[in-house]
């Protein structure tokens, strides 16, 4: 039987959006309610319902940030959650989120004396850098006030290498033994799909396609997108750019690409047919920590391109299952190289589908559960 001491509250501001964050906690919720595991996740919104291991509360507050009109920021009643936290048994809190959730989960560690653990998803320097336009001298100060927050948990989960090393590195001082490697999993609705370019996007089946599928936002550096096309289509002419998503740069950037194929925002379960009826998917962003996408096309076989940086690098075998770019003309040179040969594209396919499959959910999460120190709830669910 499992004690109260048993017991994780994982705190978030986001559930249920339209957001890679968002996306995980739901695959993770879907995780622990298959498995019943201990564990609660915990909302702030006046728009989710509650549901078996997802507790949601109704800020005291709500507004909109002017950089991030789509993700509103509610403020939780801090006395409610102690309530909830204390009659609720929990012992464990992991926070997903830096804002008024994170800073409510460092409340509650401090006034119930207990454990509490980050979840780093966001790379905020460049972040600050590239969305919020901050100098060297802002950069300097961000630095200082995420060093004091992170260092404020007894562990910090990374989603790749660069992550870890700069966390126990000198901008960041902490200590290595409290920042745990982790990762992402795909639904099991992430494989190939027998579908073909004529249903999907409306193209002859011989018709090269590039995709893109994300946030249509600055830091992800979709404005590169039209340069690498055009460089591109002068020796692969029939090549068709397909972006998928939707955001805030989306009218700036028809406007310098009239010649891609926009979809719009594409429901989660319609991905696998995009993916599986494209040829290449590509990501030109240097700013995210790991990449949803970028594992949810490996599991229906699709072969990435992006940038040598962060989470793709840690994913993507280059020249095995996609390609590493350093810069936005080799980026072009390589989906160049991968059109012309066809035999690279079929071995490139069989490749990611394989790399897309290693990355299991039983064992991500069992290694999560071990890192928080639930050692028997780990091995009795591996």
């Amino acid at each position: 039987m499992k004690t109260k001491s048993d017991r994780i509250l994982w705190m978030t501001d986001t559930f249920g959006d339209r957001n890679g964050v968002s996306m995980v906690l739901q695959s993770i919720h879907q995780e622990i309610t298959t498995r019943n595991l201990p564990i609660d996740i915990l909302v702030c919104s006046n728009r989710i319902k509650s549901a078996p291991n997802l507790l949601v509360v109704k800020p005291v507050a709500e507004f909109s940030l002017p950089f991030y009109r789509q993700q509103p920021i509610c403020i939780p009643g801090i006395f409610n959650l102690k309530r909830l936290f204390h009659k609720g048994g929990y012992n464990r809190i992991i926070s997903s989120t830096e804002g008024p959730m994170g800073m409510a989960a460092l409340y509650l560690r401090k006034s119930a004396g207990t454990s509490a653990f980050c979840y780093l998803h966001t790379d905020w320097l460049m972040f600050a850098r590239t969305a919020l336009k901050i100098g060297n001298a802002g950069i300097s100060v961000v630095t200082r006030l995420l060093r004091l927050y992170y260092k404020s948990f007894d562990g910090i989960f990374v989603l790749n290498t660069d992550q870890q090393k700069w966390l126990s590195g000198k901008a960041m001082k902490m200590d290595e033994s409290r920042v745990f490697l982790t990762a992402h999993w795909v639904d099991e609705i992430f494989s190939p799909k027998k579908v073909s370019k004529k249903e999907v996007f409306g193209l002859e089946e011989n018709t090269p396609v590039l995709l893109f599928a994300g946030r249509l936002s600055i830091e992800k550096g979709i404005m590169e997108l039209p340069a690498i096309y055009r460089q591109v289509i002068q020796t692969i002419p029939n090549l068709k750019m397909v972006i998928a998503g939707n955001g805030p740069a989306v009218g700036k950037l028809k406007e310098k690409f009239p010649e891609a194929i926009f979809t719009g925002w594409i429901d989660h379960d319609k991905l696998p047919d995009l993916f599986s009826a494209s040829d290449l998917l590509i990501l030109p962003s240097r700013f995210d920590t790991f990449s949803c996408s970028v594992l949810e096309a490996l599991s229906c076989g699709l072969p990435v391109i992006a940038y040598n940086t962060k989470g793709p690098k840690d994913i993507i075998q280059h020249g095995v299952c996609g390609f590493l770019a350093n810069d936005s003309n080799q980026m072009a040179k390589e989906i160049i190289a991968f059109f012309k040969d066809a035999t690279l594209r079929t071995l490139m396919r069989k490749a990611a589908f394989d790399r897309g499959k290693t990355y299991n959910a039983e064992a991500i999460f069992g290694q999560l559960l071990d890192n928080v120190g639930m050692h028997e709830i780990a091995k009795t669910n591996a």
